[in-house]
């Protein structure tokens, strides 16, 4: 019996460990894959911090499958093969109807957070590195001078999923048409703190902190936005919540999150949509506190008619459709500007020969 009970314990060590290792290879590839694609680097701190927080997610799981099973076989026995299959059949849709909306908002509201590896210097342009506060986190900037003094300032927030080194083109164009810029990462993106994503709607408070640190430099001068999807969110959100900002150009910006999840994600399950975006809601909701159900800029957009207001969107966006555009420019105004760019995908349009051209006229254009 010893001897059994050691070959058992050796057997569970094992697959403990295989199950490590594959934990690591799948967490680890899918990281060391996305900072390929977006040019930065997945630290080993990183890795372990997504290791931990997706085997907990996994023991979740595994948890509500035991829990589901014990409770098939209370209400359907095992006497027979049916109510074996009946009991079995529940489990899965139950299953499947709770735990996939539940792996899908986790894996959503807590990203892969990629650490940058260039910098402005790159780019031929001096910078220095800002450390900014929001809710208690630390966020990491960069501050470009402006190489004409008086000039108005523009600050450059990124989209979900990345961070200051991919919005760098953007920034150090602006930068050269002679404008201070300041560019940061986001809460749970790139090198500042924090784990956890709302789209937009957090992270208004991190663009708001980006906001003081450069009026606190000049409070006379204009400070404009030029913000990218998720980032766009986050600067409708604070413009029309603290009042800020003269001048702000959207790219690729969502009027509604719903819209977004309904024209992506949620397209693959016809007529579970609903379902599946309710539970998503609930568990958004349980790691974040945000119903994301009103996570709505284009509600927001009402309260900057005052503004001047640039949306540019590809026409072939495949992530945010360019009927999300439209929607924000009827709501935005008279004083609202919309450029479709033909044939561009999300957050494509920088690549268009016209790109700095209509930038420049719409910062220097009479307010």
């Amino acid at each position: 019996m010893p001897a059994l009970s050691l070959g058992a314990t050796r057997r569970q060590a094992i697959t403990l460990a295989l199950y490590a290792l594959a934990l690591v290879a799948i967490v680890g590839g899918r990281g060391w894959f996305l900072a390929s694609a977006l040019g930065g680097r997945y630290p080993l701190s990183y890795l372990l911090f997504d290791v931990t927080a997706f085997a907990a997610i996994i023991a979740l799981l595994r948890l509500l499958d035991a829990g589901l099973k014990r409770l098939a076989r209370r209400a359907f026995g095992e006497k027979t093969r049916a109510q074996r299959l009946t009991g079995q059949a529940v489990q899965a849709v139950v299953l499947l109807a709770v735990g996939f909306p539940f792996l899908l908002v986790t894996l959503q509201f807590h990203p892969l957070r990629i650490a940058t590896v260039g910098t402005p210097r790159s780019w031929g342009v001096s910078y220095a590195d800002v450390t900014l506060a929001s809710d208690g986190r630390r966020l990491s900037a960069w501050h470009l001078p402006a190489p004409q003094p008086g000039r108005p300032a523009i600050l450059v927030a990124h989209g979900f999923n990345a961070n200051k080194e991919n919005f760098l083109p953007p920034a150090v164009l602006v930068h050269r048409l002679g404008y201070e810029v300041l560019i940061f990462d986001f809460r749970a993106h790139g090198d500042s703190e924090g784990h956890t994503a709302t789209f937009g709607f957090g992270e208004a408070r991190d663009v708001k902190a980006a906001y003081d640190w450069l009026r606190g430099r000049d409070p006379a001068r204009p400070i404009y936005a030029l913000a990218y999807s998720m980032g766009g969110a986050a600067v409708i959100h604070a413009a029309a919540e603290y009042g800020i900002f003269d001048k702000i150009a959207l790219d690729s910006t969502f009027s509604s999150l719903e819209n977004v999840a309904r024209a992506t994600l949620l397209r693959y399950f016809g007529p579970l949509a609903t379902p599946v975006w309710t539970l998503g809601r609930f568990w958004g909701w349980v790691w974040s506190g945000l119903d994301v159900g009103r996570h709505r800029p284009g509600d927001r957009i009402r309260a900057l008619t005052s503004r001047p207001l640039l949306l540019i969107h590809g026409t072939a966006d495949g992530l945010v459709p360019p009927s999300e555009a439209r929607r924000l420019y009827e709501l935005a105004g008279r004083r609202a500007e919309l450029w479709l760019v033909d044939g561009m995908g999300h957050v494509q349009s920088l690549d268009h020969p016209e790109y700095r051209e209509r930038l420049r006229r719409f910062f220097e254009a009479a307010p």
